[in-house]
């Protein structure tokens, strides 16, 4: 499963909902986002969000790719939230290891 597809189910679980909005480009063989930095995009509760979907160990690339992104100064100045979320195995030494989400809210002040 995918983090895409493990954030999407999440989305849905908590009641809001979402869709995929990355597309894949044939000419240039590559995933483009919307503004550059949102893979799904969830409504719900009066609210809108984007969120970009990772695997835990890119967490820290997806955060300086999105904050250069000049699309998400607008997105977050016109209402809509953003969050980069990233999924990694994680447990105690010794026990089993479950899919763990790490949640990082996005706000303007963090902007550059």
């Amino acid at each position: 499963m995918s983090p895409t597809s493990r954030t999407l189910a999440e989305l849905r679980k908590r009641g809001l909902t979402a869709q995929v909005v990355e597309r894949w480009c044939s000419y240039s063989h590559r995933r483009i986002d919307l503004l550059g930095c949102i893979d799904l995009v969830a409504v719900g509760g009066g609210r809108i969000m984007g969120v970009q979907a990772c695997a835990g160990a890119s967490h820290a690339a997806r955060l300086t790719k999105a904050l250069a992104q000049p699309g998400l100064r607008k997105w977050l100045a016109d209402g809509g939230a953003f969050s980069i979320w990233s999924w990694a195995k994680r447990g105690a030494r010794g026990k089993r290891k479950v899919w763990t989400l790490r949640e990082e809210r996005i706000t303007t002040e963090m902007l550059p």
